[in-house]
């Protein structure tokens, strides 16, 4: 679910914000992966609200666009 779709579910913001962002960091450690700091960033800017999905999708198109990391692009 988007927050774009999700009218209901407010910014989070104080506990809520830290404890969510743990939650992300420790799911993709424990599926192997090892986000970098701005997909980290990316991640809180969407929680609270300063990010939409779509703008989110905008920057990882602009960062892998231009040459990024030597890494695959990621999926949608």
């Amino acid at each position: 679910m988007s927050v774009d779709e999700d009218s209901d579910r407010g910014a989070l913001s104080g506990i809520e914000l830290e404890k969510r962002m743990v939650e992300i960091a420790k799911g993709h450690e424990l599926a192997g992966y090892h986000p970098d700091g701005d997909a980290l960033d990316r991640a809180k800017r969407i929680l609270t609200g300063e990010l939409s999905e779509a703008d989110a999708w905008a920057e990882i198109d602009a960062k892998w666009d231009d040459g990024g990391p030597d890494a695959e692009k990621p999926a949608r």
